[in-house]
């Protein structure tokens, strides 16, 4: 039986951050994988910290506060020094539907402030990117958004945590007393004092009363023959994208679409929204859609060739919501959960925030998070 402060179930960058702000705390921390670190959505991701893709309101106030934040884990000696790095953001519209998610988009960002600012927002993109196609009939370029690939901080989190790491030892069972909880993985039994419980897709397993549900996303991967060949700094994005993460998909039909130029300078493109959670499937069709869509944004793709597909799984939550907090009932079991392609981003902000919550802080930003809202 080993002993620990804190346990937490899921390796992914939420995990993986709630370990590295434990760690800052003095607690003995033991990080807990069936697979490994980053093995499900943090590993398949385009590793935007972005303000501007996020719903209005609370979940763009909450990404202000976790770009800042993360922001400053990068400054020498952080945790993130040397894999979070500012760059710009490219919003884009070839509809009309897009072009009132942009209005909408350019009133969010104006009403947070000035960090996250639009510096261009042009009805002749080519005066910004000269690549763009001619499908595209605004673009707005954002200045002050950050990136960070998403298997690189969780990494960067754990080894700073110095965290006692489990892996490939899904966890068996767990049982709560007045003293500890006990956890038993399948060559070891754990002992900790509380435990965090970010499991992603795998929540409903050990809480069914959380309505978690996985919802996939078709990613493309280009090889690098144009590296360093593109003015294409930033993820390049659709409005359709904000449109699926919004209350206005009804009326969208446009496929969401981000094309992210990698620092090795392949191109990562995706992504769909698809109501299953097999991340064995890639869907030719929707692969094909999304190319097509690509190319026509932005026809240097068409030099590129495809290396790689997959299919990345989110865990989402029914009212869009992440689930962050202490679950009823217990006073030594928490969870953060449901981020749904926003981990990566909210990531600085939850660890931080688990672990006040777990020591007695009052956060309000958390209050419309709790699991509360599902029992």
């Amino acid at each position: 039986m080993q002993e620990f402060d804190l346990a937490v179930v899921g390796a992914g960058v939420v995990g993986a951050s709630i370990a590295w702000h434990a760690a800052q705390k003095g607690m003995r921390v033991a990080s807990i994988d069936a697979v490994g670190p980053a093995a499900a959505a943090s590993g398949a991701s385009d590793g935007a910290v972005s303000v501007a893709s996020k719903r209005p309101g609370l979940m763009a106030n909450l990404a202000n506060q976790s770009l800042a934040y993360s922001a400053s884990l990068a400054t020498y000696g952080g945790p993130l020094e040397n894999v979070f790095a500012t760059r710009p953001s490219y919003f884009f519209a070839s509809t009309e539907a897009e072009m009132a998610a942009l209005d909408r988009l350019t009133e969010q960002l104006a009403a947070l402030g000035d960090k996250v600012r639009v510096v261009h927002d042009v009805s002749t993109p080519k005066r910004v990117l000269p690549e763009i196609g001619s499908s595209v009939l605004r673009l707005i370029e954002i200045e002050g958004e950050g990136h960070m690939l998403g298997y690189a901080a969780t990494q960067a989190f754990l080894n700073a945590a110095k965290a006692t790491c489990f892996w490939r030892s899904p966890l068996q069972s767990w049982e709560e007393s007045d003293r500890a909880i006990d956890l038993r993985l399948p060559e070891i039994n754990l002992r900790a004092s509380q435990v965090v419980f970010a499991l992603g897709v795998g929540t409903t397993q050990w809480f069914p009363k959380l309505p978690v549900i996985p919802r996939a996303g078709q990613i493309i991967i280009t090889d690098s023959a144009q590296r360093g060949k593109t003015s294409l700094k930033g993820a390049l994005t659709a409005g359709s994208y904000l449109l699926s993460k919004s209350d206005y998909a009804t009326n969208q039909t446009a496929l969401p679409l981000v094309i992210d130029p990698l620092s090795t300078g392949q191109f990562l493109i995706g992504s769909s929204r698809e109501p299953h959670g097999d991340s064995q499937h890639t869907d030719v069709a929707v692969l094909k859609a999304l190319l097509v869509r690509a190319v026509s944004t932005y026809p240097a793709l068409a030099k590129q060739r495809v290396i790689r597909s997959f299919t990345g799984v989110r865990a989402a939550v029914v009212d869009g919501l992440p689930i962050v907090g202490r679950l009823p009932g217990s006073q030594r079991s928490w969870v953060a959960t449901g981020f749904e392609g926003d981990g990566i981003c909210l990531s600085a902000w939850a660890g931080r925030s688990v672990i006040g919550l777990l020591q007695g802080e009052h956060l309000s930003d958390c209050n419309e998070l709790s699991p509360d809202r599902f029992y």
